[in-house]
């Protein structure tokens, strides 16, 4: 009888001994599993947005985000405020780790969103140029929000496009601006529009402005350049007119006129000539400031970047096709040629 009692004492502990060995296996194999991070990536339109996404891909491999083993993402390219609104939510449902943002108007809904949360899932911008304005943050330095990001310059440097135009055509005295209409009220679109007015005034030159509401009147708008007889043309900080810029670029060649833009992708879509931020490292900027967010460091706390790199870009092939012969100076200058 001793025996038997003795015998399930033992199966007992054997049985305990092996219930916390499994334990302590379970809770090892499940610390060990690399955790999972959700992104979601909101742009308005695609083009230099398009660019950039690419560029923080890129890099978020580098610093060891591998889709499909540590972090997913959810990019999506929408149009409308409609459209905006409802990704948005579909990501505080998710809900994702950070949500990144390309324009203002993508930036509003996440922002509004998510301070209606306990715990506010990060934002990191890029491309806006009005974020302490816009209400996003308090200050550059300290943003004190959950939200941060990189600014694009895309409105401060509409007046280096008027300039650049009268370094192609000396003289000229008409320029073309297409533009959100002003009751969309889109901050950085109408900043823009005040830069060009002053950099116009200042150099004796009439501006024409060319006002869209949707992604669906652009086509229409881009005609209509043909009854004014303007001698250029340049875009603001305007996503929405980014959105539809082949419509524009088109139009350029036909009338052979310079368009003068702000991305290396808007020139390799055909532009003459473009200032502006280098949308791919802008991308890998976003990329660093993620990383150290999903580390542990607070957006409150990391100050707004402006761009590591602006570059000068001219699109040879364009220059032949409406006709133009640029200045040889002008040419050293630039960063990057395209075409022959």
């Amino acid at each position: 009888m001793k025996k038997i009692v003795l015998g399930a004492v033992l199966l007992l502990l054997a049985a305990g001994i092996l219930a916390i060995a499994w334990t302590r296996y379970r809770s090892v194999t499940v610390s060990s599993q690399p955790r999972i991070y959700h992104i979601g990536i909101l742009s308005r339109g695609r083009g230099s947005y398009e660019v950039a996404i690419k560029g923080f891909l890129e890099q978020m491999r580098e610093l060891g985000y591998l889709e499909g083993q540590n972090v997913v993402y959810d990019v999506r390219y929408l149009s409308t405020a409609d459209e905006l609104e409802r990704a948005v939510q579909d990501f505080v449902n998710k809900p994702v780790d950070l949500i990144i943002t390309y324009s203002t108007p993508a930036t509003h809904p996440a922002y509004k969103a998510t301070q209606k949360m306990s715990n506010p899932i990060p934002i990191i911008f890029g491309s806006l140029n009005y974020p302490v304005a816009s209400g996003f943050i308090k200050s550059v330095e300290q943003p004190g929000t959950n939200v941060t990001g990189v600014i694009s310059l895309s409105t401060e440097l509409t007046a280096k496009r008027i300039e650049l135009l009268t370094r192609i055509i000396p003289g000229i005295k008409k320029v073309a601006m297409p533009r959100s209409a002003v009751e969309l009220n889109d901050i950085a679109v109408n900043n823009s529009v005040a830069i060009a007015q002053k950099t116009a005034k200042e150099l004796g030159i009439e501006l024409v402005f060319f006002p869209v509401r949707t992604k669906e009147e652009i086509a229409s708008s881009a005609e209509s350049i043909t009854a004014q007889k303007v001698q250029g043309m340049i875009v603001g900080g305007d996503s929405l007119v980014w959105g539809g810029l082949d419509s524009y670029v088109k139009q350029a060649i036909k009338e052979k006129i310079p368009f003068s833009v702000f991305s290396i992708n808007q020139v390799e879509s055909g532009a003459l000539i473009g200032f502006g931020a280098d949308y791919t490292v802008m991308g890998r900027q976003i990329a660093e400031i993620s990383h150290k967010i999903l580390q542990g460091k607070k957006p409150e706390d990391i100050p707004v970047e402006i761009p590591a790199k602006l570059i000068l870009t001219i699109n040879l092939d364009t220059a032949r096709a409406i006709g133009i012969t640029l200045d040889p100076q002008l040419l050293k200058e630039a960063d990057v040629l395209i075409g022959q």
